[in-house]
């Protein structure tokens, strides 16, 4: 069997999120879909928006589709290793069937058919696994349909994820799980009562630090002194973690390593948080809050929701970012974050002054960033930059573009 992963037309509703990544790249609970697939050892194709897909096949093959029993599943599905345990199951049984949420296909298997890939794509691949009306498997699953929802769902599933993941780790104490090359100074608390902490290959945790779990750490990263990563952690690889942390996703190659509270968020990667800066998740009514989403109000149904920061956003010292706010692709934050940051902005509102962070500048700090991690910006990065300023040029268009010092 071959599995597909396809992106939707529903996935730029997880914008800015999705702007820059793969859907199936999008850490929840400890992994992001494509590991959890990975782990299955079934090859794996993959049907993206054209301007990602350079920028996709630079980490993942594309392999070629062979076989004639394939699972396509939608590049947003939650990664729950039960449900994808539950998928694999019903598949077994060699029968057709699918799995929705609402429009979108979640998960669409054929035992037996010549699927082309060739001419498919996320406007209409909906279509074209609906077509022949499959029967609905006896299944729930949930897709990732707005931004702030990465958060709530790492909440719910970060537990059991990990639990099913702590087998490929040596066990360090009660709940306490270690990858290869994994060094805890002696001054460190764990405590795994709500669940357990694992921290992968070649990471390093300094002293005074209290880990609650659930709590995964990726690998190479490093936690600094007198730091709290706690309750419902999701720390990808490369991290540089300080302060308090709290049921927050942190992408790969970013940095929140100061003190300074980050609670109920998501940051992509390339991202860094200046010394002193916060977020609030929790508004002072303790109500439910409410997001702007497309020009749109929505009810979360969350009482906790901290900021969605998407890849290569940075905060100056002490900044502060209210609750439930959203800073897009590219931007630089002074002050006070009191709405939605747009992509690609010097954002300043609160200092009295909001300009482009144009394309040039944007490029040149990417390429900064790529060579302090010993990575090399290539072509197909550049490109994929291109592409999104001209996707959100909604939202930074109506700011001038003043000269940037770099």
């Amino acid at each position: 069997m071959q599995v597909v992963f396809f992106e939707d037309q529903f996935t730029k509703e997880i914008r800015p999120v999705t702007l820059t990544r793969a859907a199936f790249n999008i850490m929840v609970g400890g992994l992001d879909l494509e590991t959890a697939i990975r782990k299955t050892g079934l090859p794996i194709s993959y049907i993206v928006r054209s301007y990602l897909r350079p920028v996709v096949e630079l980490e993942l093959e594309n392999a070629p589709l062979t076989d004639t029993e394939v699972l396509f599943v939608n590049a947003s599905l939650v990664p729950r290793l039960s449900d994808l345990e539950d998928i694999l199951a019903i598949c077994s049984k060699k029968e057709r069937f699918s799995l929705m949420q609402g429009e979108r296909v979640a998960v669409s298997y054929f035992p037996k058919k010549k699927v082309r890939l060739e001419g498919l794509n996320p406007d209409n691949i909906t279509g074209y696994l609906q077509e022949d009306n499959p029967p609905p498997a006896d299944k729930k699953v949930p897709l990732i349909n707005r931004p702030y929802e990465i958060v709530k769902y790492n909440m719910e599933i970060v537990a059991d994820n990990l639990e099913r993941m702590a087998g490929a780790y040596h066990r360090l104490d009660k709940g306490v799980y270690a990858g290869q090359n994994v060094r805890v100074s002696k001054f460190v608390s764990f405590d795994t009562s709500e669940g357990p902490v694992i921290i992968d290959n070649n990471s390093f945790v300094e002293n005074f630090v209290l880990f609650h779990g659930p709590v995964y750490l990726g690998k190479n990263s490093r936690v600094n002194e007198h730091s709290a990563l706690k309750d419902c952690c999701s720390i990808g690889n490369t991290v540089k973690a300080g302060g308090e942390i709290e049921a927050a996703v942190i992408e790969s190659y970013s940095n929140k390593q100061h003190h300074g509270f980050l609670g109920h968020a998501y940051l992509g990667s390339w991202i860094n948080l200046g010394a002193g800066t916060c977020n609030s998740d929790l508004k002072n009514t303790y109500g439910k809050v409410k997001v702007l989403h497309r020009g749109v109000k929505e009810d979360t149904g969350m009482q906790f929701l901290g900021c969605i920061i998407g890849d290569y956003s940075k905060t100056a010292i002490n900044s502060c970012i209210f609750t439930g706010k959203t800073i897009g692709v590219s931007s630089m934050v002074y002050g006070f974050a009191t709405e939605n940051v747009p992509s690609f902005t010097n954002w300043g509102k609160s200092l009295g002054s909001v300009t482009k962070f144009n394309l040039d500048a944007a490029l040149t700090t990417q390429k900064r960033m790529f060579e302090r991690r010993k990575k090399e910006q290539q072509p197909a990065h550049i490109e994929m930059m291109r592409e999104v300023y001209r996707l959100t040029e909604d939202e930074h268009g109506p700011y001038p573009d003043k000269p940037v010092e770099l």
